[in-house]
């Protein structure tokens, strides 16, 4: 058996890239150089009745949205907006979920997204299996400014955001519903140099650790800091809320880095235009998460949060 984060590491490894791919496996997203002075992002993510959503609970709108809205999060976290997207179905035979109203339901849930920001749907694939439903998207997208944003550039020195509260989305449904960061990307695009940037689908721990691991740096994160939603309970020891923050994952929040030399002036444009953003760390040297408790105390932060085993 092995993780998704091992998996990864070993298709990287196999397989290099050739023009026009710039960046290959790894990332939030490929980038591709299309043409002199132009590059392009392609993201895709597949989404399964059962894992990512149930069926027996969720409508089919719902779950359309959701396969639509992860990959705007990942051209979110890569400083891009949507131009086109590609949506395939693989729809079990003789069930109910094969019904026109549906698939008239599901479609709907994804031109929710398209309308919102203002992108087309230009194709896919429909199959019809004796599995479960399973819905998969590309996109693509092009930068707000001039390059995509990735997820190997941070530097010692730089401040940590992220872009909002985290923990219990799963509970509360959240990670149905939530909006992808698009307008804050953009926002960010245009007011300061991101350094590294991915989106928190599996949880602030593993995703912390796969910025620090592909910028070939460490980071230190205040547990004071961190921003915990409403949707954990209150009636929870500190220490649990704080876990559920670390490692719920399907958050869809932003988390970058900037230099610290800026830092405090993001923060206060931020506060000037709404813009919620909390910095929560720093970036080091050396390799590893370090979390820091109000005493001043510091321990390892291990790598936890959701990953596919195989």
């Amino acid at each position: 058996m092995t993780t998704e984060l091992q998996f990864i590491r070993d298709l990287q490894a196999q397989f290099g890239t050739v023009p026009p791919v710039k960046i290959g496996i790894g990332d939030d997203g490929a980038v591709l150089d299309v043409s002199g002075d132009s590059e392009q992002v392609v993201v895709t993510d597949l989404l399964l009745d059962g894992v990512h959503f149930d069926l027996n609970v969720t409508s089919p709108f719902l779950a359309g949205r959701k396969a639509v809205a992860v990959n705007l999060s990942d051209l979110a976290a890569m400083g891009c907006r949507p131009t086109a997207a590609f949506v395939s179905l693989a729809i079990p035979r003789g069930r109910p979920q094969a019904a026109t109203d549906f698939l008239c339901e599901l479609y709907r849930g994804i031109q929710q997204m398209t309308d919102e920001f203002q992108f087309s749907l230009a194709g896919g694939d429909t199959n019809s299996w004796n599995g479960p439903f399973a819905i998969n998207v590309c996109l693509t997208g092009v930068p707000f400014s001039g390059r995509p944003f990735l997820r190997s550039d941070a530097q010692p020195g730089d401040s940590v955001f992220v872009t909002g509260p985290l923990g219990g989305s799963l509970d509360g449904g959240r990670h149905l519903t939530f909006m992808p960061r698009l307008q804050i990307s953009a926002w960010l695009s245009r007011t300061v140099e991101v350094r590294a940037m991915l989106d928190l689908s599996d949880g602030l721990s593993i995703d912390l650790h796969r910025m620090m691991e592909a910028s070939g740096t460490a980071a230190e994160i205040f547990t004071s800091r961190i921003p915990i939603h409403s949707d954990v309970s209150a009636e929870w020891s500190s220490d649990k809320r704080l876990t559920a923050a670390l490692s719920d994952g399907e958050d869809f929040e932003l988390l970058f880095s900037v230099s610290g030399a800026v830092a405090e002036t993001l923060q206060a444009a931020a506060n000037d235009n709404a813009i919620p953003l909390f910095q929560i760390g720093r970036v080091t040297t050396g390799s590893g998460v370090r979390l820091i408790d109000s005493s001043g105390n510091s321990q390892i932060l291990d790598v936890t949060g959701w990953q596919h085993r195989f």
